[in-house]
């Protein structure tokens, strides 16, 4: 019976018998979320890193050929001239 009022008042004991405002269960499942959305945003920051290391690569990729193609257009022009 104490229970029931306890519930009714929305209130509960954990497995330590302290009493507590969220139910056991639902605290359990909130702690578990909160784990598992840091994990989550763990991961999101280690996609960021790669993608940032990736994109370095294509632009440094990307200049590489510009300047080859500088290279090129200044040795054809070259080989016209004579």
């Amino acid at each position: 019976m104490a229970k029931d009022v306890l519930g009714d008042a929305r209130l509960h004991f954990d497995e330590l018998n302290k009493l507590r405002i969220l139910d056991p269960e639902v605290a359990q499942q909130t702690t578990e979320l909160k784990e598992e959305c840091k994990a989550f945003v763990d991961k999101i920051e280690e996609f960021q890193k790669i993608v940032g290391s990736l994109i370095e690569l294509v632009d440094q990729l990307a200049k590489a050929a510009e300047n080859e193609k500088m290279k090129f257009s200044g040795a054809k022009i070259e080989c016209m001239g004579h």
